[in-house]
């Protein structure tokens, strides 16, 4: 399906650079805040629409504000919450006040079996947001089976309601189209811009179960060359490795300096290279 007739070009020269008015509502391991001006500074001229196949945070999309947006994952529960965040944030908030105000390891611990069950969609975004916010790390993890299994988080006062910054994000996504699926269901077209930023080759890539492997990433590079095929723009951002850098052999490479909080040793919570691959 194309979701993009009768849209119109957009022009990179009205998206702020300094202040955004929503940000992420959830952590996300390889978030981009900490370079998202970088990323800013690299998208196309002019495109004709939106496409971040790996939302993840979502941070370009909230600092693009783009109205022509498509936003997808594999990760059926954050799709769910970034629906539930556009057409039921009060009820999103409202069990949110719930969680906040139960909130112990005790309440944690059923709460991590509870989102498996739950089928209210408000109430399992309610759930995910939780669970995200208190978590050891802000990391989201599942094991085989696709159960939630993090640990809780040593938080003295976890920020598990920001109330202002949800309905920033819910107004930002009124005219996204959001959808759960893998990134090769897109169907690329001409003036078209992907940004591609997919769990890191050699990196933490648990985020639904399945993983994603050197496999994956060679089905990723495939996908951009169909995009540029087709005369799209893509940005992919992903590990400086000598793999990565071979499959994108040909394309623009730059590396930069990216911080990294994933890491539960604090000695290795620091900047390391990182690479910004793209076909313009």
């Amino acid at each position: 399906m194309d979701f993009t007739k009768g849209l119109k070009t957009i022009a990179n020269k009205n998206i702020p650079t300094k202040t955004f008015m929503a940000h992420p509502f959830i952590k996300w391991a390889g978030g981009k805040r900490s370079i998202i001006n970088k990323l800013i500074q690299r998208i196309p001229k002019q495109y004709s629409s939106y496409y971040e196949p790996f939302l993840g945070g979502g941070a370009l999309f909230f600092a693009l504000n783009s109205n022509n947006a498509f936003l997808s994952d594999i990760n059926f529960y954050l799709i769910v919450t970034y629906t539930a965040i556009r057409d039921n944030l009060d009820d999103v908030i409202y069990n949110l006040k719930i969680h906040k105000k139960n909130h112990k390891i005790e309440y944690y611990q059923k709460a991590k079996i509870k989102i498996g069950k739950e089928q209210e969609q408000s109430k399992v975004a309610a759930l995910f947001i939780y669970l995200n916010k208190t978590c050891y790390n802000g990391l989201y993890r599942v094991n085989k089976s696709g159960l939630f299994n993090v640990p809780m988080g040593k938080y003295s006062a976890p920020s598990i309601l920001d109330e202002d910054n949800l309905r920033a994000c819910s107004k930002f996504l009124q005219n996204a189209i959001i959808r759960q699926h893998n990134f090769i269901h897109c169907n690329p077209q001409k003036n078209q811009f992907y940004y591609l930023d997919p769990p890191y080759h050699e990196t933490f890539s648990n985020y639904d179960g399945s993983g994603f492997k050197s496999k994956e990433h060679e089905k990723l590079a495939d996908f951009c060359n169909n995009i540029n095929d087709r005369h799209g723009f893509f940005m992919l951002s992903n590990s400086d490795t000598p793999f990565v850098r071979k499959l994108y052999k040909g394309y623009s490479i730059e590396t930069i300096s990216a911080s990294r909080f994933i890491s539960c040793k604090a000695n290795e919570r620091n900047k390391q290279n990182e690479l910004i691959i793209r076909n313009y």
